[in-house]
């Protein structure tokens, strides 16, 4: 009993605002089974297609992701002419690394978002971010669209990530990041891999 008061609590503060799906299962049940997944990974892969917008200016890039006991790398495969750039973000410190020299992207709104710390970001909010809204999408109500703010700010404001994830295997599957109700940066990933916990059935499962 007092696993499933918590359980409706967190529903309750974390997913406030989330529609109603189809009959036999709610955007809600599958937004919280989706973090409890999320939260225990042992490790994930992923491609990444990225692009940045600053003001008139767009950028893209293509990342390797590869994030395991909450060691996060990052190493870019394209353009060519930035293969081989490497990000290593762990517990909130970030070395940018290319033949020993940094390299500066900009920021992408005021708390310190970069196209390199977008990517963390992103899973930050799948683990513990607020939830604003979720709803199905997709043919047949085969996604899931959730988007996460601060609580704090009102709807269009702020720092907002859309995110959708497949519904049947809860891989993300593409991102939009938005300032001020502005998109600053997408997402689409590819060939994304779950990493199971010792404790969870199998060892890997491809989300891809």
């Amino acid at each position: 009993m007092r696993r499933l008061t918590a359980c409706v609590l967190m529903m309750t503060l974390l997913l406030s605002g989330c529609t109603a799906g189809r009959a036999g299962e709610t955007p809600e049940e599958a937004a919280l089974a989706l973090r409890e997944t999320y939260q225990a990974l042992a490790g994930w892969f992923a491609g990444v297609d990225v692009s940045v917008c600053y003001s008139e200016t767009v950028y893209d890039f293509t990342l390797d992701v590869q994030w395991r006991e909450g060691e996060t790398v990052l190493t870019v495969t394209a353009p060519e002419l930035l293969a081989g750039i490497t990000a290593r973000l762990a517990q909130g410190e970030t070395v940018l690394e290319y033949d020993g020299a940094g390299l500066s992207l900009g920021l992408l709104d005021q708390s310190g978002l970069t196209p390199v710390s977008a990517v963390t970001g992103i899973m930050a909010q799948i683990e513990k971010g607020y939830m604003a809204k979720c709803a199905w999408a997709g043919e047949n109500d085969g996604l899931l669209q959730i988007t996460f703010q601060d609580p704090e700010t009102e709807p269009g404001a702020g720092t907002q990530f859309l995110l959708t994830f497949d519904r049947a295997g809860y891989a993300l599957l593409s991102a939009e990041v938005s300032v001020a109700g502005t998109t600053v940066l997408t997402a689409q990933t590819h060939d994304f891999t779950m990493e199971l916990g010792h404790n969870e059935t199998g060892d890997n499962a491809d989300l891809g």
